[in-house]
């Protein structure tokens, strides 16, 4: 995780429904030369294979049209840009209602110690599981919980290895959020209480890469992601980081009393959720500049909703 906003590392076929081809009409009867007599018709069995012909007094030498059968076409399948389209820009959590209020206490402790991060993060994703929970539900999408892991910069994860550069990130390979424990600790040497909303911060925006994980969005944003390059690239990953961030504000809005998120701290909030790749030192625009960060970490937390999140549906100035 760079300082600011965590990291995340994180055809369709068309059925064609149409007719078979008609039999070509049977060729007309050669006038015989033979004197008329009159004979009574005699049924005949129709042929399993022929069609049942009706018997015509006089028939005529004209070939009959034959009549076409209209066969309903199948509902296709959906395209992968359908489905894209679904799971991004109208995926059910933007509907599901508001972030609960949560009962959230977390330990009074210093972030001294490997054990001391571990407790305290542990805390905050027990708030932000039982927050988000009945969201996801709400979108049709079964819950899971997903776990948390202090570690030493350096160490090797499902997903990769921690650097320090990143100092922590999301693994949708377990469900697990990894986090720099050192990182929090030189906060804490440097303001206690800034390295307790910090690091709620953090695990507000992984946890939202969970949830992103969970809905579908992080798929077809992977998808996605695959086929876009450069600038294009850069414009998506910022998406998805926005929105991030922007469920975790909606978690920390919903909960500002329980975590007691005024003054001082709705300060130290703001430093973090306001932070962007503009901020020095000067690094890759992957996560969004402050501007963006702020206006989506503003909407989210006043709406206290995912509601206000939908970074796919809005044009490329709202996502920098």
């Amino acid at each position: 995780m760079r300082r600011g906003p965590a990291v995340a590392l994180v055809a369709s076929a068309l059925v064609l429904a149409g007719c078979a081809p008609s039999r070509a009409p049977a060729a007309a009867p050669t006038p015989s030369t033979t004197p008329r007599t009159t004979t009574t018709p005699t049924a005949t069995t129709p042929s399993a294979t022929a069609p049942l012909v009706t018997p015509m007094p006089k028939p005529s030498r004209a070939p009959v049209a034959p009549k076409t059968v209209r066969v309903p076409p199948k509902a296709p399948t959906p395209t992968y840009r359908s489905l894209e389209k679904k799971y991004l820009v109208r995926n059910k959590i933007y509907s599901a209602g508001p972030v609960p209020a949560v009962t959230c206490a977390l330990p009074q402790i210093e972030l001294r110690t490997r054990k001391e991060v571990q407790q305290y993060a542990s805390a905050v994703l027990g708030c932000l599981q039982r927050a988000w929970k009945s969201v996801v539900e709400h979108s049709d999408v079964e819950f899971t919980s997903a776990k948390v892991y202090a570690v030493n910069a350096g160490s090797k994860t499902r997903c990769g290895i921690l650097t320090k550069e990143v100092g922590g990130f999301y693994c949708a390979d377990g469900s697990g959020i990894y986090l720099d424990w050192q990182e929090f600790v030189e906060d804490n040497e440097y303001d206690r209480e800034w390295a307790g909303v910090y690091l709620q911060f953090t695990m507000a925006h992984e946890f939202g890469h969970h949830v992103q994980q969970l809905v579908g969005i992080s798929e077809y944003y992977d998808e996605r992601s695959e086929r876009v390059k450069g600038a294009l690239g850069l414009q998506e990953m910022r998406r998805h980081e926005l929105q991030a961030s922007c469920f975790a504000s909606a978690f920390l809005g919903a909960n500002q009393q329980t975590l007691d998120l005024y003054d001082a701290k709705l300060q130290a909030y703001r430093d973090a959720a306001y932070s962007g790749d503009d901020d020095p030192p000067a690094s890759t625009p992957d996560h969004g500049s402050r501007r963006s960060s702020t206006a989506w970490a503003e909407a989210a937390f006043k709406a206290k909703s995912p509601s206000a999140c939908n970074t796919w549906a809005v044009p490329a100035q709202r996502v920098t």
